[in-house]
């Protein structure tokens, strides 16, 4: 049995920040776990599990920049290859996210280039290829252009899911767990649907060179240090382990930290991160009939 509650006790001392609590019952024991919540849809991870059967390929964080540019072009005609040749063998697509640099949909508008990669989808999509996009942190303001071009289903938050049998646990990855209050703050403010219409006042060009700009400084922020695989002290493994006492996950597949890893969590349950589409140029498969997802570059 699964039921939750608001803590408000802090909404005085952190005006931007509010628990809530899972409580779980199994065996005749209570469980909790406390999520904190700054999106814009504030659902619980468990509820409504969706079974998804057949061939599944996981790619994120390409960065794809907009408008293009050369390195941009080059990676995005390596992930139509890779889209291409797996095309005939996988039902299902996950994009966990930052696949473009940045995004914003305006009513009119939608960010310039990449014809070749949306024909590519459009194509997919025709033979029955279901597509999830797990919005990122940098693509976090996607919002229907997707879904009315390519059939896909929009996830803005990490989601428990039974993909051929096994239990697992994916998404983009950022922000988890709580413990990264200033980040969660930022995402909060961004994923505030009255400064996305405030941004939407901005005409594309204004808006998209400060979004490259902020892009830049971000990226350049990130010392070689963050670049490397933590371990247990990984935000995303600890996450992982604390779903693990109130409920059962096989595998946890992320993005966003941009290393390539599978991890042993438990003899049941491995921790896997997709790596990127930007230096490593790697990806998942879970295909019907493995054991478990497996790990590759192209």
């Amino acid at each position: 049995m699964f039921f939750s509650l608001i803590d408000n006790r802090m909404r005085h001392s952190h005006p931007f920040k509010r628990q809530k609590y899972h409580f779980f019952y199994s065996n005749g024991k209570a469980h909790s776990l406390k999520l904190y919540f700054c999106a814009v849809k504030k659902t619980n991870p468990f509820s409504n599990l969706i079974e998804l059967h057949g061939n599944c390929l996981f790619v994120s964080d390409a960065h794809f920049r907009t408008p293009p540019d050369a390195a941009s072009e080059e990676r995005e005609e390596r992930l139509i290859q890779l889209l291409e040749c797996q095309g005939a063998d996988f039902r299902h697509l996950f994009l966990l996210g930052d696949i473009f640099d940045y995004w914003f949909e305006y009513r009119d508008v939608v960010p310039k280039g990449y014809f070749s990669l949306f024909t590519c989808l459009k194509k997919l999509h025709e033979k029955g290829v279901q597509i999830h996009y797990f919005t990122g942190n940098h693509d976090m303001w996607v919002e229907d252009y997707f879904t009315q071009a390519f059939g896909a289903v929009i996830y803005r938050e990490a989601q428990l899911m039974e993909i051929n049998g096994h239990r697992c646990f994916t998404g983009h990855g950022d922000g988890l767990g709580g413990k990264q209050r200033k980040y969660l703050l930022i995402k909060r403010i961004f994923n505030n649907r009255f400064n996305w219409w405030l941004y939407g006042l901005l005409h594309p060009r204004q808006s998209f060179s400060i979004s490259r700009f902020c892009s830049e400084k971000s990226r350049n922020s990130h010392d070689e240090s963050m670049l490397q695989f933590q371990g247990e002290k990984e935000f995303q493994v600890q996450y992982a382990r604390e779903l693990l006492e109130i409920t059962n996950v096989d595998h946890f597949i992320f993005a966003h930290r941009h290393v390539l890893v599978r991890y042993e969590l438990t003899p049941e349950c491995t921790f896997f991160n997709t790596g990127d589409w930007l230096e490593h140029f790697s990806y998942v498969t879970f295909n019907e009939g493995d054991a478990e997802p497996e790990l590759h570059t192209h």
